[in-house]
């Protein structure tokens, strides 16, 4: 539903969507506002259910003034992340504070989507809503964050299978906007929202696990390109070599895990024992010192960096984010940055601060966003 509110009204809406609770005068200052304005704008937004009062706060001179906020009744988001191993839901108010979530592991696959993340999916928002009941407003927005192109940006050929059903699939009323968001742009999203990249102008997320991609943020706004492939680094013509002819996809196929634990089986020494059976395994023998999975590590740390100089040449970010289930992990940092500064220049590199949450919260944060363009 959008509300036929002046500017100020929508100014101030979107203030305390974003800032948080403010009194007037406060509210008043930050937006140019006069006391007159401010006053009908509180009593507009008020009558609507938009706004309620939040205590009181005493100022430097001794008098108290009245604190507002976002109305519980002014409603709520979900973020949907239908990832590869694990699909979670969070729903949030509108001013960003978490109502309730939930999640579950689902089979790690080579498909983005399957009749099992979907019933997953499907199955959590059911729990997520029926945890907050009708305590939070209307349902304002829902996006789904998945390994693909967004829904909204691009046709049907670059879409993954499985995807365009989504939306229905979830079982939502009618009147609730959903739309599919791509996995690593809500994870940029989030880290440059309240994670790593806080305030960065212009940074790259790097996704690196069981799949990868990479999220750009310039200006302040994600890039997403002609076709709304912007980041979609999985199509790099990999290897690029004189004897070897590209295949579609084959970076991706490369620096996944699952080629990772294809190439750590293949090299494991019969003296070590029986070899990792995941990435999580092997990391954690790495990180207990042993010696052939420290290689391996070091070996796959070295190839996200050297795709991370690919990203690095085009935009020039002043920060790189590495996340996903094998970028963010600890050990991995210290080789992509040596190699970096051999192969291009010394730019700042670390790890999301959001972990396995990035992406769910970032499309949070879509959702979040869409919600006050319909209603501000």
């Amino acid at each position: 539903m959008r509300y036929e509110l002046p500017d100020s009204a929508r100014a101030v809406l979107r203030a305390l969507a974003t800032a948080g609770p403010a009194t007037r005068p406060a509210l008043g200052d930050a937006l140019g506002l006069s006391k007159p304005t401010m006053s009908t704008v509180i009593a507009e937004l008020t009558r609507l259910d938009l706004v309620a009062e939040q205590g009181s706060s005493r100022g430097a001179t001794g008098r108290s003034a009245v604190v507002y906020s976002l109305a519980a009744t002014a409603g709520h988001v979900l973020g949907v992340d239908v990832g590869a191993t694990r699909v979670r839901v969070s729903a949030h108010n509108i001013d960003g504070q978490q109502l309730a979530s939930a999640e579950q592991r689902v089979s790690q696959r080579r498909h983005n989507v399957t009749p099992a993340s979907v019933r997953a999916a499907t199955d959590l928002v059911a729990k997520v809503r029926a945890k907050i009941g009708d305590t939070a407003g209307p349902l304002r927005d829902v996006v789904v964050a998945t390994p693909t192109v967004p829904s909204h940006d691009v046709g049907d050929s670059l879409l993954v299978d499985g995807v365009e059903g989504l939306p229905t699939a979830l079982g939502l009323p009618d009147d609730v906007p959903v739309i599919v968001e791509n996995n690593v742009n809500c994870a940029a999203i989030a880290e440059h929202r309240t994670g790593a990249a806080r305030d960065q102008s212009l940074f790259a997320y790097l996704q690196v696990g069981v799949k990868i991609g990479a999220g750009v943020v310039i200006d302040g706004k994600l890039l997403r390109g002609a076709h709304g492939a912007g980041g979609e680094v999985t199509w790099m013509p990999f290897p690029w070599s004189s004897s070897v002819a590209p295949r579609r996809g084959e970076l991706e196929d490369y620096l996944g895990s699952d080629a990772l634990m294809q190439r750590a089986h293949e090299a494991w020494p019969t003296a070590a024992g029986p070899a990792p059976t995941d990435a999580e395994a092997l990391f954690a023998a790495a990180g207990r010192g042993d010696a052939a999975a420290r290689r391996l590590v070091d070996a796959h740390s070295r190839d996200i960096a050297r795709l991370v100089v690919g990203v690095m040449s085009v935009v020039d970010p002043g920060l790189v984010v590495l996340g996903g289930g094998v970028g963010q992990n600890p050990l991995v940092l210290p080789e992509v940055r040596r190699v970096v500064r051999a192969l291009a220049w010394n730019t700042e590199i670390t790890t999301g601060a959001l972990g396995e949450q990035a992406t769910v919260l970032g499309a949070v944060h879509v959702a979040i966003s869409r919600a006050l363009d319909r209603i501000a």
